[in-house]
């Protein structure tokens, strides 16, 4: 599986990480739970911008879950102990709920769009049912997106001569910052 080795990244620089992980998964865990159950238990507030918003809820929820994967990723990048297949079902799970992300926002920007500056036209095209349907042609239409994460091989030696460009690159990148310094001193 494909995970950048930990001497790219310092030990400071984890530790930052997951001290900042760690909040914004307890916090994202908790607001969007309290964002589906409310639209869950009260009915007036299943709108259609409502069901956007808990369906995109659900995908944040989904990504929230697989931090600690990514953190333990990023203090023990190898090997990876879960298997090539359950490398592959995070990775694909996580691009699916982003993309869903990125056209949930995109479908609710646009039903906004349609209630601000066309509402007697939005209140006929833009009900509960469509907004359910849209929800899951949004999921489905995520899912396809990410599948190819799942035809994915990954080997150890491409792994290693990959590692070795990111390593390559960070070092061109400080010589570079370095000339910029002694150039932008003159």
């Amino acid at each position: 599986a494909f995970f950048p080795t930990s001497n790219m990244l310092t030990t400071r620089t984890n530790l930052c990480v997951t001290v900042i992980y760690i909040p914004l998964m307890l916090f994202g865990l908790l607001g969007n739970i309290l964002t589906i159950l409310v639209v869950w238990l009260r009915p007036h507030m299943r709108t259609s911008t409502y069901l956007y918003l808990s369906s995109m809820a659900v995908s944040d929820l989904l990504i929230l879950l697989l931090l600690p994967l990514d953190l333990y990723k990023l203090w023990r990048p190898r090997p990876w102990p879960l298997g090539d297949l359950a490398c592959k079902l995070t990775m694909f799970l996580s691009e699916c709920c982003t993309f869903c992300t990125i056209l949930h926002i995109t479908f609710l920007s646009l039903e906004r769009y349609l209630a601000v500056c066309w509402p007697i036209t939005a209140k006929t095209l833009v009900t509960r049912r469509r907004t359910r349907t849209i929800i899951g042609c949004l999921w489905l239409g995520a899912a396809v997106s990410a599948a190819p994460v799942l035809t994915l091989k990954y080997d150890e030696d491409i792994l290693d001569i990959y590692i070795a460009h990111l390593q390559q690159h960070q070092y061109q990148t400080q010589i570079l910052n370095k000339v910029g310094k002694v150039i932008a001193k003159y």
